[in-house]
Protein backbone atom coordinates (compact mmCIF):
# COMPACT_ATOMS: atom_id res chain seq x y z
CA UNK A 1 0.00 0.00 0.00
CA UNK A 2 1.28 3.64 -0.45
CA UNK A 3 2.16 5.41 2.57
CA UNK A 4 2.42 9.08 3.08
CA UNK A 5 6.44 10.35 2.34
CA UNK A 6 7.00 11.15 5.92
CA UNK A 7 7.08 7.61 6.24
CA UNK A 8 10.25 5.32 6.61
CA UNK A 9 9.75 1.91 6.60
CA UNK A 10 12.63 -1.20 6.81
CA UNK A 11 13.69 -0.79 10.67
CA UNK A 12 11.50 -3.05 12.95
CA UNK A 13 7.92 -4.27 13.23
CA UNK A 14 6.55 -0.28 13.17
CA UNK A 15 7.04 2.17 9.86
CA UNK A 16 8.20 5.42 11.64
CA UNK A 17 7.94 9.01 11.26
CA UNK A 18 10.55 11.22 9.98
CA UNK A 19 9.59 14.71 11.64
CA UNK A 20 12.25 16.46 9.08
CA UNK A 21 10.02 15.63 6.21
CA UNK A 22 6.87 15.60 7.83
CA UNK A 23 7.59 19.79 8.91
CA UNK A 24 8.76 20.04 5.36
CA UNK A 25 5.57 18.35 3.70
CA UNK A 26 2.97 20.23 5.21
CA UNK A 27 5.16 24.13 5.32
CA UNK A 28 2.01 26.75 5.71
CA UNK A 29 0.26 24.27 8.14
CA UNK A 30 -1.66 26.10 11.28
CA UNK A 31 -0.11 25.37 14.52
CA UNK A 32 -2.64 23.72 17.00
CA UNK A 33 -2.29 21.56 19.85
CA UNK A 34 -4.67 18.47 20.29
CA UNK A 35 -5.39 14.76 20.32
CA UNK A 36 -2.86 13.16 18.39
CA UNK A 37 -4.24 10.99 15.79
CA UNK A 38 -3.16 12.26 11.88
CA UNK A 39 0.80 12.28 11.35
CA UNK A 40 -0.10 16.34 10.56
CA UNK A 41 -1.20 16.60 14.13
CA UNK A 42 2.60 15.94 15.78
CA UNK A 43 3.88 19.03 14.14
CA UNK A 44 1.83 21.70 16.60
CA UNK A 45 3.19 19.97 19.37
CA UNK A 46 6.68 19.86 18.37
CA UNK A 47 7.17 22.80 16.89
CA UNK A 48 5.60 24.70 19.50
CA UNK A 49 7.29 22.83 22.11
CA UNK A 50 10.73 24.26 20.56
CA UNK A 51 9.51 28.25 20.64
CA UNK A 52 8.58 27.96 24.25
CA UNK A 53 11.21 25.87 25.66
CA UNK A 54 9.20 22.69 26.34
CA UNK A 55 12.20 21.05 27.07
CA UNK A 56 14.63 19.39 29.71
CA UNK A 57 17.17 16.94 29.61
CA UNK A 58 15.41 14.11 32.09
CA UNK A 59 12.75 14.56 29.50
CA UNK A 60 11.39 11.00 29.23
CA UNK A 61 11.49 8.80 26.01
CA UNK A 62 7.74 7.27 24.57
CA UNK A 63 7.28 6.07 20.87
CA UNK A 64 3.88 7.70 20.09
CA UNK A 65 1.62 6.42 17.34
CA UNK A 66 -0.25 8.30 14.11
CA UNK A 67 -2.66 5.86 12.44
CA UNK A 68 -3.34 4.56 9.08
CA UNK A 69 -6.70 2.65 8.52
CA UNK A 70 -7.87 -0.84 7.66
CA UNK A 71 -5.82 -4.20 7.56
CA UNK A 72 -2.56 -3.89 9.23
CA UNK A 73 1.39 -4.31 6.66
CA UNK A 74 2.07 -6.22 9.43
CA UNK A 75 -0.84 -8.22 11.38
CA UNK A 76 1.79 -7.87 14.75
CA UNK A 77 2.13 -4.57 15.11
CA UNK A 78 0.35 -2.11 17.54
CA UNK A 79 -3.12 -2.08 16.38
CA UNK A 80 -6.97 -1.25 17.18
CA UNK A 81 -9.99 -3.19 15.91
CA UNK A 82 -9.67 -6.55 13.35
CA UNK A 83 -8.00 -9.68 14.36
CA UNK A 84 -5.66 -9.67 16.70
CA UNK A 85 -2.20 -11.83 16.55
CA UNK A 86 -3.95 -14.64 18.22
CA UNK A 87 -2.37 -18.34 18.53
CA UNK A 88 -5.16 -21.14 17.57
CA UNK A 89 -4.23 -22.79 20.62
CA UNK A 90 -5.45 -20.07 22.88
CA UNK A 91 -9.21 -19.86 23.68
CA UNK A 92 -10.68 -16.28 22.86
CA UNK A 93 -11.63 -15.41 26.00
CA UNK A 94 -14.76 -15.26 27.79
CA UNK A 95 -15.73 -12.13 30.69
CA UNK A 96 -18.80 -13.57 32.84
CA UNK A 97 -20.29 -15.86 30.40
CA UNK A 98 -20.15 -12.66 27.80
CA UNK A 99 -17.77 -13.24 24.03
CA UNK A 100 -16.10 -10.16 24.32
CA UNK A 101 -14.92 -7.23 21.32
CA UNK A 102 -10.83 -7.21 20.93
CA UNK A 103 -10.37 -3.88 21.48
CA UNK A 104 -6.21 -3.73 20.59
CA UNK A 105 -2.96 -4.89 20.57
CA UNK A 106 0.87 -3.25 21.38
CA UNK A 107 3.57 -4.60 20.12
CA UNK A 108 6.95 -4.03 22.85
CA UNK A 109 9.45 -4.81 20.20
CA UNK A 110 10.78 -1.67 19.11
CA UNK A 111 10.45 0.24 22.88
CA UNK A 112 13.22 -2.09 24.40
CA UNK A 113 15.55 0.50 24.12
CA UNK A 114 13.27 3.03 26.62
CA UNK A 115 15.85 2.16 28.92
CA UNK A 116 14.56 2.67 32.82
CA UNK A 117 10.85 2.34 31.98
CA UNK A 118 8.79 -0.82 32.47
CA UNK A 119 8.46 -1.60 28.95
CA UNK A 120 12.44 -2.23 28.84
CA UNK A 121 12.16 -4.29 31.74
CA UNK A 122 11.26 -8.46 30.81
CA UNK A 123 7.68 -8.61 30.17
CA UNK A 124 5.22 -11.60 29.87
CA UNK A 125 5.05 -11.75 26.02
CA UNK A 126 6.29 -9.40 22.96
CA UNK A 127 1.92 -8.63 22.11
CA UNK A 128 -0.50 -7.31 24.48
CA UNK A 129 -3.86 -8.48 23.38
CA UNK A 130 -7.21 -6.49 25.27
CA UNK A 131 -10.73 -7.62 25.27
CA UNK A 132 -13.84 -5.70 26.13
CA UNK A 133 -16.62 -6.60 27.08
CA UNK A 134 -18.97 -3.94 25.73
CA UNK A 135 -18.55 -0.35 24.71
CA UNK A 136 -18.95 0.76 28.11
CA UNK A 137 -16.01 -1.24 29.61
CA UNK A 138 -13.46 1.14 27.66
CA UNK A 139 -15.01 3.96 28.73
CA UNK A 140 -16.02 3.37 32.10
CA UNK A 141 -12.38 1.93 32.76
CA UNK A 142 -14.33 -1.30 33.96
CA UNK A 143 -10.94 -3.66 34.67
CA UNK A 144 -13.24 -6.42 35.59
CA UNK A 145 -14.60 -6.29 32.39
CA UNK A 146 -11.60 -6.71 30.13
CA UNK A 147 -9.44 -9.82 29.79
CA UNK A 148 -5.65 -9.28 28.98
CA UNK A 149 -3.38 -11.91 27.14
CA UNK A 150 0.20 -12.28 26.40
CA UNK A 151 1.42 -13.68 23.12
CA UNK A 152 4.59 -13.98 21.39
CA UNK A 153 5.50 -12.25 18.16
CA UNK A 154 7.43 -15.55 16.80
CA UNK A 155 3.88 -17.53 16.86
CA UNK A 156 3.31 -19.41 13.17
CA UNK A 157 -0.12 -20.25 13.55
CA UNK A 158 -2.42 -17.75 14.24
CA UNK A 159 -6.03 -16.83 13.69
CA UNK A 160 -7.75 -15.42 10.73
CA UNK A 161 -10.89 -13.50 10.55
CA UNK A 162 -13.37 -16.79 10.03
CA UNK A 163 -12.06 -17.84 13.81
CA UNK A 164 -13.40 -14.43 15.29
CA UNK A 165 -16.16 -15.63 17.17
CA UNK A 166 -19.17 -12.95 17.26
CA UNK A 167 -19.20 -10.64 20.31
CA UNK A 168 -22.10 -10.59 22.99
CA UNK A 169 -22.12 -6.80 22.61
CA UNK A 170 -20.71 -5.85 19.57
CA UNK A 171 -19.83 -2.59 18.79
CA UNK A 172 -18.38 -0.26 15.72
CA UNK A 173 -15.12 1.27 15.85
CA UNK A 174 -12.10 2.03 13.21
CA UNK A 175 -9.56 -0.42 12.50
CA UNK A 176 -6.01 1.09 12.93
CA UNK A 177 -2.54 0.36 12.92
CA UNK A 178 0.02 1.96 14.37
CA UNK A 179 3.69 4.02 12.93
CA UNK A 180 5.56 4.82 15.53
CA UNK A 181 7.24 8.22 16.47
CA UNK A 182 10.27 8.31 18.74
CA UNK A 183 9.57 11.47 21.25
CA UNK A 184 9.69 12.80 24.61
CA UNK A 185 7.30 13.59 27.15
CA UNK A 186 8.57 16.55 29.56
CA UNK A 187 6.51 16.44 32.93
CA UNK A 188 9.26 18.77 34.56
CA UNK A 189 7.66 22.02 32.49
CA UNK A 190 4.16 22.26 33.63
CA UNK A 191 4.40 25.72 35.55
CA UNK A 192 6.30 26.96 32.23
CA UNK A 193 3.46 25.42 29.66
CA UNK A 194 0.54 27.25 32.29
CA UNK A 195 2.74 30.87 31.92
CA UNK A 196 2.38 30.28 27.81
CA UNK A 197 -0.43 33.05 26.82
CA UNK A 198 -3.78 31.57 26.65
CA UNK A 199 -4.17 32.42 23.46
CA UNK A 200 -1.15 30.86 21.76
CA UNK A 201 -2.38 27.57 19.35
CA UNK A 202 -6.13 27.64 20.56
CA UNK A 203 -5.14 27.96 23.89
CA UNK A 204 -4.25 24.33 24.60
CA UNK A 205 -0.16 25.23 25.03
CA UNK A 206 -0.24 24.35 28.42
CA UNK A 207 -0.50 20.41 28.06
CA UNK A 208 2.61 20.86 26.20
CA UNK A 209 4.88 18.61 28.33
CA UNK A 210 2.88 15.32 28.14
CA UNK A 211 2.04 14.13 24.94
CA UNK A 212 -1.74 13.50 24.29
CA UNK A 213 -1.33 10.21 22.10
CA UNK A 214 -1.68 6.26 22.31
CA UNK A 215 2.40 5.72 23.32
CA UNK A 216 4.76 3.12 24.95
CA UNK A 217 6.45 4.55 27.68
CA UNK A 218 6.96 7.78 28.69
CA UNK A 219 4.46 9.57 30.92
CA UNK A 220 1.01 8.48 30.39
CA UNK A 221 -1.51 11.66 29.31
CA UNK A 222 -4.60 12.22 32.08
CA UNK A 223 -7.32 14.18 30.92
CA UNK A 224 -8.00 14.62 35.02
CA UNK A 225 -4.52 15.30 36.75
CA UNK A 226 -1.23 16.52 35.13
CA UNK A 227 1.44 14.38 36.36
CA UNK A 228 4.91 15.46 36.77
CA UNK A 229 6.87 11.91 36.93
CA UNK A 230 6.62 8.53 35.35
CA UNK A 231 4.47 6.19 37.21
CA UNK A 232 6.53 2.80 38.14
CA UNK A 233 4.77 0.37 36.50
CA UNK A 234 3.27 2.36 33.29
CA UNK A 235 3.25 0.29 30.40
CA UNK A 236 1.58 2.25 27.57
CA UNK A 237 -1.67 4.11 26.74
CA UNK A 238 -4.51 3.93 24.56
CA UNK A 239 -5.92 7.45 23.59
CA UNK A 240 -9.15 8.15 21.69
CA UNK A 241 -8.74 7.87 17.87
CA UNK A 242 -10.10 11.15 15.67
CA UNK A 243 -8.33 11.55 12.37
CA UNK A 244 -7.22 15.71 11.73
CA UNK A 245 -10.40 17.10 8.99
CA UNK A 246 -9.85 18.65 5.56
CA UNK A 247 -5.78 18.19 6.14
CA UNK A 248 -4.22 15.77 3.44
CA UNK A 249 -2.85 11.97 4.65
CA UNK A 250 -5.64 11.91 7.60
CA UNK A 251 -4.00 8.48 7.96
CA UNK A 252 -1.03 7.27 7.09
CA UNK A 253 -2.15 5.52 4.02
CA UNK A 254 -4.73 7.60 3.34
CA UNK A 255 -3.68 10.85 0.76
CA UNK A 256 -7.62 12.41 0.42
CA UNK A 257 -8.23 14.92 3.25
CA UNK A 258 -11.68 13.81 5.22
CA UNK A 259 -14.20 16.76 4.48
CA UNK A 260 -16.90 16.47 6.84
CA UNK A 261 -17.74 16.03 10.96
CA UNK A 262 -20.04 14.18 10.80
CA UNK A 263 -21.24 12.93 7.46
CA UNK A 264 -20.43 8.93 5.91
CA UNK A 265 -16.99 9.56 5.82
CA UNK A 266 -16.38 12.45 8.39
CA UNK A 267 -14.11 12.19 11.56
CA UNK A 268 -16.52 11.70 13.92
CA UNK A 269 -17.85 8.34 12.43
CA UNK A 270 -17.40 5.28 14.30
CA UNK A 271 -15.46 4.05 11.01
CA UNK A 272 -13.06 7.22 11.27
CA UNK A 273 -12.65 7.43 15.06
CA UNK A 274 -12.27 5.33 18.67
CA UNK A 275 -14.01 7.65 21.37
CA UNK A 276 -13.37 5.93 25.13
CA UNK A 277 -15.77 8.55 26.83
CA UNK A 278 -15.60 12.21 25.81
CA UNK A 279 -11.75 11.79 24.23
CA UNK A 280 -10.69 10.00 27.07
CA UNK A 281 -8.30 7.12 27.36
CA UNK A 282 -6.75 3.85 28.86
CA UNK A 283 -3.64 3.51 30.82
CA UNK A 284 -2.20 0.42 30.99
CA UNK A 285 0.44 -1.21 33.85
CA UNK A 286 2.12 -4.05 34.99
CA UNK A 287 3.44 -5.35 38.14
CA UNK A 288 6.47 -7.31 39.36
CA UNK A 289 4.02 -10.26 39.54
CA UNK A 290 3.23 -9.76 35.59
CA UNK A 291 -0.61 -8.65 36.81
CA UNK A 292 -1.77 -5.66 33.81
CA UNK A 293 -4.32 -3.44 35.58
CA UNK A 294 -5.61 -0.15 34.55
CA UNK A 295 -6.57 3.65 34.87
CA UNK A 296 -8.16 5.80 32.33
CA UNK A 297 -10.69 8.78 32.60
CA UNK A 298 -13.52 9.16 30.03
CA UNK A 299 -12.47 12.72 28.90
Amino acid sequence: MPLAPFVKTGKGIHPSIDLESLIQHYPSLKEYVWNITSASDLIGWEVLRERYVIQDAEAVASDLFVWGTGEAPDPRMTRVGGVPWLPKRIEWPTINGVVPSFLCQFNFQDSKDLLGQRVSGALPGDILLVFVADEDSASCCEEEEMRFLWVSADEDDVIGESDVPSPTNPFEFVQAWGTRYRTKDVPSKWDAAYEIPDDAAGGRCWSLPVLWGTKIGGVPYDSQENLREVPRDFLCQLVSIQASQDTEWPWIDREEPITGGFGEDGIHTDKNSLMIGDMGELSFYLDDDGKVSIEGACG
